[in-house]
């Protein structure tokens, strides 16, 4: 008899304080529900090896990615499953686009595991068995990604401690953009940390601290043109910090041409994802098809309002 286990999780933005958190640094993030993982975990009666089916990777285990082979792979071992498995991903979220790609795929597969085995799963050991994998894809990973998703709501995160905020209730709409340009999370938190060797870069580390305070306030006093000023601040920090593109500084000159009253990036950078933000939902729709036709890949409109 087949036997299946079924997990899904959504992605995540990080509104404000990407890099600035692996330094100890607070960070805001807030759950991306547009995009979806779904992953189904079946054991196969034929066939020797186990495979994985997904947009990224589609063949045997033994050749497939390694934060993908290693959890199946310790699943495998912890469960003492001795059937092959066919494990099915299916997702509307790119990889390596800053959205939280990898530490969605692992907590929807640590619920697909558990599910499979017929084993209740609560949070704490989801959180850490999603970060192990996390670490596997990342090597010096915040911990903010799988905070964010398992917890489905805005988050402040400092040094592994959460606090889970109230909804966002601002008056304004955000434009995530996925530019189509592969970045690399590891590699960009690897280099921003060198750099940070350096007190005059360290600095950046540190004014990005204070802009997350500041876009707290913003927050709590549904102050959206504020936490539009915020915005502009950090891209600058991030700018000096070597982690933006080229092309995430024509889709923000492109979007403030056609209405948009901010925009940074989000997530590792140098390519990957970014925001902008307009005060309507006309705006936002005008500053879509622009990008759109200047070459971004995905896009998705946020309402702000909660």
């Amino acid at each position: 008899m087949t036997r299946q286990g079924y997990g899904e999780s959504t992605g995540k933005i990080i509104l404000i304080g990407e890099h600035a958190v692996t330094f100890g640094q607070p960070a805001i993030a807030i759950p991306f529900n547009a995009s979806k993982i779904k992953i189904l975990i079946e054991s196969m009666e034929e066939g020797n090896y186990s495979s994985i089916t997904s947009d990224v990777y589609d063949g045997m285990l033994y050749d497939a990615p390694e934060h993908l082979k290693s959890i199946i792979n310790r699943f495998i071992e912890r469960s003492g499953v001795k059937e092959p498995l066919s494990v099915k991903i299916q997702t509307n979220l790119p990889p390596s686009r800053g959205l939280g790609s990898s530490a969605a795929v692992a907590v929807a597969f640590v619920r697909a595991s558990y599910d499979f085995m017929g084993e209740p799963l609560d949070d704490d050991t989801l959180i850490k068995e999603a970060n192990w994998a996390e670490r596997i894809a990342h090597g010096k990973p915040s911990g903010i990604d799988t905070q964010t998703i398992v917890s489905n709501k805005p988050v402040w995160f400092k040094q592994g401690h959460v606090e889970n905020l109230k909804s966002l209730q601002l008056d304004g709409y955000m434009i995530v953009i996925d530019t189509g340009v592969k970045g690399s999370t590891k590699q960009a938190v690897e280099d921003v940390h060198r750099l940070c060797e350096d007190p005059g870069y360290l600095s950046h580390i540190e004014h990005i601290g204070s802009l997350v305070h500041e876009a707290s306030e913003s927050i709590e006093k549904h102050d959206f043109n504020h936490l539009a000023d915020i915005f502009n601040q950090c891209q600058k920090d991030l700018r000096h910090l070597t982690v933006s593109h080229d092309k995430i500084e024509r889709l923000l000159k492109i979007g403030e041409e056609h209405g948009a009253i901010a925009g940074k990036l989000t997530g590792g950078g140098r390519g990957g994802s970014m925001l902008l933000l307009a005060q309507d939902l006309q705006t936002a729709k005008k500053i879509v098809a622009a990008v759109e036709k200047a070459g971004a890949a995905h896009t998705w409109i946020e309402h702000l309002g909660g």
